[in-house]
């Protein structure tokens, strides 16, 4: 390529700051298709030097730079409606809004709750658009949940798409009752989407594949693609009127059960493939650990830390060591040192920030890192040197925290192992490699179990059920559901690293240091009681009031064992319960029982670790010194926005594998219209009773208006009441069902009674005498997957259980 800087410059210059993408560039410039890598090469040089700028994919010539500085604009008060073309803002949405709120709670004291509460009410909030045009604002900051959600008729959406962030009024809607208008698009999230190919005369365009997409996309004639090929499409958010994009690659033809993935992250703003500038810091980073950074750490090369993880896994972020000690054991949890190769401010920390989370679906995984460190250079892999963060635990004979040491140091991977592998060595089976290291896999075990009972002690709450995990053939296509299996070797390295992280939030807490915590508040009580007297109609007798607590739902969660409603009274039990999120004030993680916890153990994957990571280092720079107060209010409110942004991506990408999933078990299904089978009553809502295929781990719906005339729903009661007949259908019932309709492109699994409407007849019951005593007789856990989630999308109000963890097989993911 015989292409200079100033041959560049001038192309772009000649675009009068409408941009060019790479493809357009190289258009323009008439390079071999060849010569792409270079020019990016050279794009990213003039990005680092100033003279260019790119939004990720739309490239730029710099401004030139002015003698002075432009006033800054006025700043828009939230109660006023902001100006019509007011710039997008460039850092994430939620990272913005949680430091604004932090920062006016330290001026004024801690503000009210997120949540338009009254007339002319302004909230900052994620829209969930429909099909049919309008939408729900889910507030961006605070606890949540859609009793706060606020109803976007489609004439207030005002050109947001679904997934963007907008800030919307509340105005009086239709029965008097509140509704929302969009005044502003916060942040335009959506930029990518997939769709089919549709060309006519000199005109194109693509029809999205995902309906809440609701008007087609405006693209140019595209060379290669041909009518009703699937395409993905790059928006071009940033222009007025209709809906525009450019076909950026041709897919092949629709079917390809991949398409629902990519369609199901580009729907929560994750993507693909990562930015040039990201791609290109990436390349930079070394390819091997630098003598002089391994002269300045502790040396563990010596010691024997293996990696434990799945046959499947590609990056390895932990390795542990377990050995005796005079005064009890010694645990030292290694975990990768992502915080050294990405910096603050760099274009892999923008990025990392930005997705926050690793997302993960069958089959594949969307990055939060680029491959070259998240399986490269940060990867614990066997036999090569890496840089590490070490929490060194000395634990008592009880497995009770006497100290810990936390530093940065050099190890070497002494063994890959994996689950299925250490937990046939521990239970007698050992293959030649494990077979040396079998003593220090039994003092491990043994050090895990006791690290259990302390925890169960203390009055942490049990929900350790497996989840299901779908197999893909070579085609992509489902072969199976099974049950995800769970043995002594996840439990093993569950409990070291949670014993990890409490132990590095300890660090922070005593120090009285800025951190980003993992918090799990205490269950509103309302919500607590309504869920007892529940599982009270169910014969478990779950006291009321302040007696309620942990070590009565462990012991009920120990009663309700094998019973057909165990799956279904866990997972209401959950949604009684607050959900798990990060922030920098430390409440104490209820679930687990612990006065602080953090996460430190998975920085590859979660940004909050790599966070924690940072703010050690920066801690071990000033030699411990505290901060000075205007120091720690603007790291705090830093740490704010961190943590809402976090929490924010959390929960998206929660929802895009919970909805991938949902579409795999209904392409599963596809098959079995007219079979029956054994189901559980998993859910109540009052279009129809959610039931789990006892044998597939599928979820289907049967609909109310199919059980009789006159289906009432008891809300109190979480059950469908049949008319006159006496008949009724409550959570745990057990039912013989047949597969009526399946629907994977609308994740719909429509099931009906065998042989008519069955049900519960008058006050029957299921449950014995024992099952009354069993709630003092605790019984091993349950191995019994989670119900998966409703066929909707998003489904209506009051509609079916919540799922457990998204991180399928990755350490405390739940938690």
């Amino acid at each position: 390529m015989n292409i200079g800087f100033e041959e560049v410059l001038a192309a772009l210059r000649l675009a009068h700051g409408k941009g060019l993408s790479l493809k357009s560039l190289q258009k323009n410039l008439k390079l071999h298709p060849g010569a792409a890598q270079p020019l990016r090469k050279l794009l990213t040089s003039l990005i680092a030097e100033g003279q260019a700028m790119t939004d990720g994919h739309i490239f730029r010539a710099a401004p030139p730079a002015q003698k002075s500085a432009p006033p800054p604009p006025p700043a828009v008060s939230r109660k006023q409606k902001p100006p019509a073309k007011e710039p997008m803002r460039k850092q994430p949405a939620a990272l913005v809004e949680g430091a604004r709120a932090r920062r006016e709670q330290q001026k004024s004291g801690p503000a009210e709750a997120a949540g338009p509460r009254k007339l002319g009410g302004l909230v900052t909030g994620v829209l969930n658009l429909k099909a049919e045009g309008y939408g729900f604002v889910s507030p961006l900051i605070g606890e949540g949940g859609r009793e706060n959600d606020l109803f976007v008729p489609p004439q207030h959406v005002k050109g947001a798409l679904d997934g963007d962030v907008v800030l919307a009024r509340a105005i009086r809607g239709r029965d008097n009752r509140l509704a929302g208008e969009v005044v502003e698009i916060v942040e335009r999230r959506r930029q990518l989407a997939l769709g089919i190919y549709q060309a006519r005369g000199q005109g194109a365009w693509v029809v999205p594949h995902d309906r809440n997409l609701v008007e087609n996309i405006n693209v140019a004639k595209h060379q290669t693609a041909q009518d009703g090929e699937m395409v993905k499409v790059r928006l071009h958010r940033d222009q007025p009127g209709a809906l525009s994009g450019e076909v950026i690659a041709v897919l092949g033809n629709r079917g390809n059960p991949k398409f629902e993935i990519l369609a199901s992250a580009y729907a929560e703003g994750f993507s693909d493939e990562f930015d040039p500038a990201t791609r290109g810091a990436a390349e930079h980073v070394p390819s091997s650990v630098q003598p002089e950074e391994i002269i300045r750490r502790r040396d563990l090369r010596h010691l024997a830390l293996v990696t434990i993880d799945g046959e499947d896994a590609r990056d390895f972020d932990d390795a542990v060591h377990v050995s005796e000690s005079s005064s009890g054991y010694r645990l030292v949890v290694a975990i990768a040192d992502v915080a050294h190769y990405v910096r603050p401010g760099s274009p892999l920390d923008r990025e990392g920030l930005r997705r926050a989370t690793s997302v993960y679906f069958p089959g594949t995984v969307l990055p939060m890192l680029p491959e070259r460190l998240s399986n490269g250079i940060c990867s614990l892999n066997p036999d090569v040197d890496r840089l590490c963060m070490v929490c060194d635990l000395a634990l008592d004979k009880n497995g009770t925290p006497l100290h810990a040491d936390i530093y940065d140091a050099v190890m070497k991977s002494h063994a890959r192992l994996t689950y299925t592998r250490v937990a046939d060595a521990l239970a007698g089976k050992p293959d030649v490699e494990i077979k040396p290291r079998l003593q220090d896999l039994t003092v491990a075990l043994e050090l895990s179990k006791k690290l259990t009972e302390r925890r169960k002690d203390r009055g942490a709450i049990d929900f350790d059920l497996p989840e299901a995990k779908i197999v893909l053939n070579a085609e992509g296509l489902v072969e199976k559901l099974e049950r995800r299996p769970r043995n002594d070797a996840h439990r093993l390295v569950e409990e070291f690293m949670l014993a990890a992280n409490e132990a590095v939030a300890r660090f922070f807490e005593a120090r009285g240091l800025p951190t980003v915590y993992r918090i799990h508040g205490e269950p509103d009580r309302e919500k607590l009681d309504a869920f007892a007297a529940l599982a009270r109609t169910h014969g478990f007798p779950l006291p009321e009031g302040e007696a309620l607590d942990a070590n009565a739902l462990n012991k009920f969660l120990h009663a309700v064992e094998g019973k057909p409603a165990q799956k279904a009274l866990n997972s209401l039990l959950l949604r009684s319960m607050m959900q798990a999120q990060y922030s920098p004030d430390n409440i104490g993680h209820f679930g687990l029982a612990a006065p602080s916890y953090l996460h430190f153990t998975s920085p590859i994957r979660r940004y909050p670790d790599l966070m924690v990571h940072r703010l050690l280092k920066e801690h071990w720079a000033r030699g411990g010194q505290p901060l000075r107060q205007h120091e720690r209010d603007e790291q705090e409110a830093y740490l704010a926005g961190v943590a809402a942004q976090c929490s924010d991506r959390e929960r998206a990408a929660m929802k895009a594998e919970r909805d991938v999933d949902a579409f795999y078990a209904a392409l599963y299904m596809q098959d079995k219209v007219s079979e029956k089978y054994a189901a559980v009553v998993a859910g109540v809502a009052e279009f129809g009773l959610f039931c789990e295929l006892t044998e597939l781990f599928v979820e289907g719906m049967i609909p109310s208006e199919s059980l009789g005339e006159g289906v009432r729903y008891d809300k109190e009661q979480q059950r469908l009441v049949v008319g006159n007949s006496g008949k009724s259908y409550s959570v745990g019932d057990a039912l013989q069902i047949e597969v009526v309709a399946v629907d994977p492109a609308r994740r719909r699994v429509t099931l009906g009674m065998v042989g008519g409407a069955g049900g519960r007849k008058g006050p029957e019951k299921w449950l014995t005498p024992a099952d009354l005593d069993a709630t003092s007789k605790p019984k091993a856990p349950s191995r019994r997957p989670l119900p998966k989630s409703g066929p909707e999308r998003r489904p209506p109000r009051g509609s079916p259980p919540a799922q457990k963890s998204r991180h399928k097989g990755k350490r405390g993911g739940h938690r």
